[in-house]
């Protein structure tokens, strides 16, 4: 089972370079397989926009969410200031990648549809060669209409333009493009994983990416989807043993009340669980440590 960590480098003096260091080198030590980075290009202080994602599952009894943490007028909204920084992901995966060995950086998740295709290839595709393969790929399609209008890029048809690039992003690291420079010979793909769990989220992770990422949803409701990931994978003649699925959540619970949790989503299906934790620049040493310890991840 790969434990990775959900968290941000913002660019702050409190979580400058050294800190991106020493956080992420002391994940590795402590046998996380990974660091997954979010990604919004814009933070309002008012969304008219639905939060979509559910709350988290209870520690004391996973099948149970907890409330959650930001709630206005009775709807749940991003726990995000309208100055919250965060650094450009892949750039913050390079630089991090250069300070470890064998963690793992992903996104959590990539806003797709804003992106130029075809650029956004060659970047994918340099990162790869620069840091041994060592990026996974989560992607979603927003829910934020205001983030989509700010970036200048359509937001009723987000869904379709993800399927295209996702779809293109394929086709360039199999064949050549007259006209676009890439690096040759092509580097590993990395993994990608699509992330939610509405149907069209589970169609696109089944049949386009082999990975799905979802968050937030409760042990039995993942094994739910997952079943669903599975067999719409098999139709399209997809091999369901490279199936990557992941199950993120944020943790609110004791530390010896993780393993239980985790291993309720091993049951369902998954190989992997991303953590929200919301760590300090104080307490991410002791808190690392601490569940390391409860998941037995050091030998």
């Amino acid at each position: 089972m790969e434990i990775g960590l959900v968290d941000l480098f913002d660019g702050s003096a409190e979580r400058d370079l050294a800190f991106m260091r020493d956080f992420s080198q002391t994940a590795e030590e402590l046998g996380f397989t990974g660091i997954w980075l979010p990604e919004h290009l814009v933070f309002f202080e008012q969304y008219d926009s639905v939060y979509p994602y559910p709350a988290a599952p209870s520690a004391s009894d996973p099948e149970r969410t907890e409330v959650h943490n930001k709630v206005e007028d009775g709807k749940a909204r991003v726990e995000a200031a309208q100055d919250q920084g965060l650094l450009d992901v892949a750039m913050a995966a390079a630089t991090v990648l250069g300070f470890t060995e064998r963690l793992r950086i992903g996104s959590s998740v990539l806003l797709l549809p804003t992106r130029n295709v075809r650029l956004f290839a060659r970047e994918l595709m340099t990162l790869s060669a620069l840091t041994g393969d060592r990026f996974d790929l989560g992607v979603g399609v927003g829910w934020a209409a205001e983030e989509f209008q700010a970036a200048g890029s359509p937001f009723r048809i987000r869904g379709m333009r993800s399927e295209q690039n996702l779809g293109e992003l394929d086709r360039l690291w199999a064949a050549d493009d007259e006209g676009l420079v890439l690096p040759d010979p092509r580097p590993a793909r990395p993994r990608i994983l699509v992330g939610g769990h509405s149907p069209a989220a589970i169609r696109r992770a089944a049949t386009v990416a082999g990975g799905w990422y979802p968050w937030n949803l409760t042990p039995s409701q993942f094994g739910e989807h997952h079943a669903s990931f599975r067999d719409q994978a098999a139709e399209a003649g997809k091999d369901v043993d490279a199936l990557h699925a992941v199950a993120g959540f944020r943790f609110l619970g004791a530390w010896d009340q993780l393993p239980d949790l985790v291993d309720r989503y091993a049951a369902h299906g998954a190989d992997g669980v991303n953590l929200s934790l919301r760590m300090t620049t104080e307490n991410y040493v002791e808190t690392m440590q601490s569940i390391s310890d409860a998941l037995g991840l050091v030998a």
